[in-house]
């Protein structure tokens, strides 16, 4: 006869992510950022994975939509883009909340205005949520856009 207690104890790990995993799954996405490694970002999301997207007001789902748009949206355009966590985390179950700086050099189209070189830095707050595999079922970015659009020496 098996013990109440033991199986009580497997039923409650069962899909148990520690705080430690998320952390760690956190710092290998953002390393994958820095080393601006796309296959490596895309190999992060769950198969579904959704992507909200604040300015934008948009949520993009599946990881075959989600991998090329988040990828272009933070890395088209800003080829030494940097993107650290540059205040508070907070891990709570299997989502992580951080503070985070994006920056780097914008050369591209901003809606229809040309941008050249313009050095940017903006702060902003993300949650991650990882599964059991550690692959993120969810990414969803906060930041101001208008400041973006500012340092960027666009108009909105």
């Amino acid at each position: 006869m098996k013990s109440p207690g033991l199986a009580l104890c497997l039923l409650l790990n069962a899909g148990y992510v520690s705080a430690a995993d998320v952390e760690d799954v956190l710092g290998n996405y953002m390393a994958a950022w820095s080393a601006h490694d796309s296959s490596k970002i895309v190999s992060f999301f769950a198969e579904n994975v959704i992507w909200y997207d604040l300015p934008s007001d948009s949520v993009t789902q599946g990881k075959e939509a989600v991998g090329p748009a988040i990828v272009s949206a933070f890395l088209g355009q800003v080829d030494n883009m940097y993107w650290v966590r540059s205040g508070d985390t907070f891990v709570s179950g299997n989502t992580a909340i951080y503070e985070w700086t994006y920056g780097g050099t914008f050369n591209g189209n901003w809606g229809d205005t040309q941008v050249d070189d313009k050095t940017f830095a903006i702060k902003g707050l993300s949650t991650t949520t990882i599964n059991d595999d550690g692959k993120i079922v969810a990414q969803k970015d906060y930041y101001d856009v208008a400041s973006f659009a500012q340092a960027l020496g666009v108009g909105q």
